[in-house]
């Protein structure tokens, strides 16, 4: 009995706790309603409150919890298990089904067929996104090409990479610079190229100057500019040329190769010397001079050095650096005839000087007959015979040849007659 008295209060009482927990466990809820504490920062953590929706079961509220990340939730959950009364059943426990907000990042190209920048996608809002372009510089074909030029739309960089940090829908833009190539030449290919061939940007333009109007010039060889061509098609001769780049294009600048051609003469006057284009033909000319003396003169006797001709004006094919030199002789021919002719006349004049001082002589100291004998060299008749030296006639008639004394008067006689 004492046992019993001691043990019976605790008895009831226990299975009076394992009725009501019986109870609570059993009951149906009618509803639930959550009390969910959202999460913030750690300074924006706080009451949320709320209110369930139970039969009879009034207003509820709920508690906050505390945390660094306030992933935290609480819940109040009331239960109804009779007419307007019932337990509120607290219990609290990690959020399993919280999303966070997040925001999508495009990233894009310009021009979109490039499609080389990477990075975009859908982040957490307030997370940091990386994003780059894969190349800097799309060859489109040998003289065309696409260069990275610099980010656009929410973010500004001219770096191949860059990072925004995601707290809404955000667009960044890798901007491409079309570009063109300028191939620049010289002809011939001895001439100097001029500056400026490279890479330019669409729409851009191009200056280039040339080397100068003529190039060399020592030992009779020279370059001289003649124009530009643009694609194969002469433009302009000044020395400056300016070239949009609204495509690839190729500028030759072009010269002409020359040689110096030399026309000498140390008498009249040599035309044709200067400069010629390599290959053409040159006109040559000497001017015949005038004599300074009488009776010689001055005859052109041909070309010499790079020309054999015997013509004054003359062609010369320029095929490397000429020099020509004009001759001359001299030509006495109307001396000669001058002299000539001034020698007979004083032949001539002596001749009838002699004649008329001969007839003169004639004249007055000899008779006729002697005077025809002594021009037709007869010998002097012999002297008169002495009728003293009859000896000395007989040798002389002896010495004389027979008929010589008939001969002689028959002479004179027609030596007479002539004169």
């Amino acid at each position: 009995m004492k046992l019993a008295r001691e043990y019976l209060p605790k008895l009831t009482m226990a299975v009076l706790l394992v009725g009501m927990a019986l109870i609570i466990v059993t009951a149906q809820p009618s509803q639930v309603a959550a009390y969910h504490h959202g999460w913030n920062n750690w300074n924006n953590c706080g009451y949320y409150g709320g209110y369930g929706y139970g039969n009879y079961s009034g207003w509820g509220y709920g508690y906050p919890y505390y945390y660094d990340n306030c992933y935290y939730s609480y819940y109040y959950y009331p239960y109804s298990y009779g007419y307007g009364y019932g337990y509120p059943y607290y219990g609290s426990y990690y959020s399993n089904y919280y999303s966070p907000t997040s925001y999508t990042l495009t990233v894009a190209t310009d021009p979109s067929s490039l499609g080389t920048a990477t990075g975009g996608g859908s982040y957490t809002s307030g997370s940091s996104a990386s994003f780059s372009v894969s190349q800097t510089t799309v060859q489109v074909s040998p003289n065309t090409r696409y260069v990275f030029s610099h980010w656009s739309g929410d973010y500004s960089g001219v770096g191949s990479s860059g990072s925004v940090t995601v707290n809404n829908a955000m667009t960044v833009t890798a901007v491409y610079q079309l570009q063109y190539y300028l191939t620049v030449n010289a002809q011939p290919q001895s001439a100097p190229v001029p500056q400026g061939a490279g890479w330019y940007n669409s729409g851009d333009t191009a200056a280039l100057q040339n080397s100068g109007q003529t190039i060399g010039g020592d030992g009779g060889s020279r370059l001289a500019f003649q124009c530009w061509s643009v694609d194969g098609q002469s433009t302009q001769t000044a020395p400056t040329l300016m070239v949009t780049m609204d495509a690839p294009h190729t500028v030759t600048t072009l010269y002409n190769q020359q040689y110096y051609l030399n026309v000498q003469t140390d008498q009249g006057s040599a035309y044709g010397s200067g400069w010629y284009d390599a290959g053409s033909t040159a006109q040559v000319y000497v001017s015949t001079p005038v004599s300074t003396t009488y009776g010689v003169s001055i005859v052109f006797n041909g070309w010499q050095g790079d020309l054999q001709s015997n013509s004054q004006t003359a062609s010369v094919l320029m095929t490397k650096p000429m020099n020509v030199i004009a001759t001359w002789r001299s030509d006495p021919t109307v001396l000669y005839l001058t002299v000539a002719g001034l020698v007979i006349a004083a032949l001539l004049v002596v001749g009838g000087i002699i004649v008329a001082l001969a007839r003169g002589r004639g004249t007055t100291q000899a008779p006729p007959f002697q005077a025809v004998q002594t021009t037709t060299n007869n010998p002097p008749p012999p002297p008169a015979a002495s009728t003293n030296h009859p000896r000395t006639e007989h040798h002389r008639r002896k010495a004389e040849p027979a008929g010589k004394t008939d001969q002689t008067q028959p002479q004179s006689t027609s030596t007479d007659n002539v004169a």
